[in-house]
């Protein structure tokens, strides 16, 4: 039952009636960031923007924990090349074992729900002009009750460099869906969704910002701020915040009305190993936890 219910909350506070794993995280990092974040490397996240660059060979994996005992596990390799990356990854979410019911409330065989990407993501620096593009071409595969649906999802995406002001302006365009099989009666489009970001890094603190613009359809538009600060090499935070504090908030009393769409992170860096430990509040008072785990090799 508490599944159930958690699933009716995204419903409703991601606006989605396609599937509620579409808005789904997978990464701490996207956690600590609260969503935004776009032009921020960030492993294992399935919606940033495809064309980010990141230098070095890293593996990375991710567990995430929302409420009502639903999980979301993420690996990915990335293989950089001169000014191209490639990405191979795998995202799955598992919403866990639900009492089977007959349309005469008869009980039945229990059954699980899940939903998988398997994405392969490509980005390559645009001639010798300080523009990157990407394009992330991700199979899906569902599986509620007895209704299964495979289909392709494409996002596509580019970034412009500012060397000069140490800034990035980025626009992705996600989940454009092509439909491969399905076995369910209803046959509904993802609404188009894009997302304008700009990045940058302050002149006298040691500070990453990151400010994002969403709009999955006209109803649903939401902005976002994040950023990181690099307390040594070590060692850095991360946090985010957007204006679905307003949406979700429950008005129950002025702390979670404050905290409440908002992430938190803290990073540690040791040689070649990355771990990341992020939350995220929901305004309603869910949370939602997890760590990131990445090597380089």
């Amino acid at each position: 039952m508490k599944k159930i219910a958690f699933l009716y909350i995204l419903y409703f506070l991601e606006a989605t009636p396609i599937s509620p794993g579409l808005n789904s995280w997978f990464s701490a990092s996207e956690l600590s960031y609260a969503g935004g974040g776009s032009l921020i490397f960030t492993p294992n996240s399935r919606v940033a923007n495809p064309a980010n660059y990141f230098p070095k060979r890293c593996f990375s994996t991710s567990f995430i924990l929302y409420p009502a005992g639903i999980q979301a596990q993420s690996a990915s390799v990335f293989i950089p090349k001169k000014s191209q990356l490639l990405t191979v990854a795998i995202n799955h979410i598992s919403y866990g074992t639900f009492n089977g019911y007959s349309e005469d409330a008869a009980p039945k065989d229990n059954y699980t729900s899940s939903e998988t990407w398997l994405r392969f993501d490509y980005s390559s620096l645009l001639n010798k002009y300080p523009i990157r593009y990407g394009v992330s071409n991700q199979f899906y595969f569902s599986k509620f009750e007895e209704q299964k649906t495979t289909n392709l999802y494409l996002s596509l995406g580019v970034i412009w460099e500012l060397e000069k002001y140490k800034a990035s302006i980025g626009l992705s365009i996600d989940d454009l869906s092509i439909k491969i099989s399905s076995n369910s009666k209803t046959n509904l489009v993802p609404p188009l969704s894009y997302n304008i970001g700009l990045s940058k890094k302050l002149k006298y603190l040691p500070l990453k910002l990151s400010l994002n613009y969403l709009s999955i359809d006209k109803n649903n538009q939401d902005y976002f701020i994040s950023g990181i600060f690099s307390i040594s090499k070590q060692l850095s935070l991360s946090w985010g915040t957007s204006s679905r504090k307003f949406s979700q908030t429950t008005n129950e009393n002025v702390l979670k009305t404050i905290l409440g769409s908002s992430g938190f992170g803290i990073s540690f860096m040791k040689n070649d190993i990355t771990i990341c430990y992020g939350l995220y509040l929901y305004g309603t008072g869910g949370l939602v936890n997890g760590v990131d785990l990445s090597l380089k090799f």
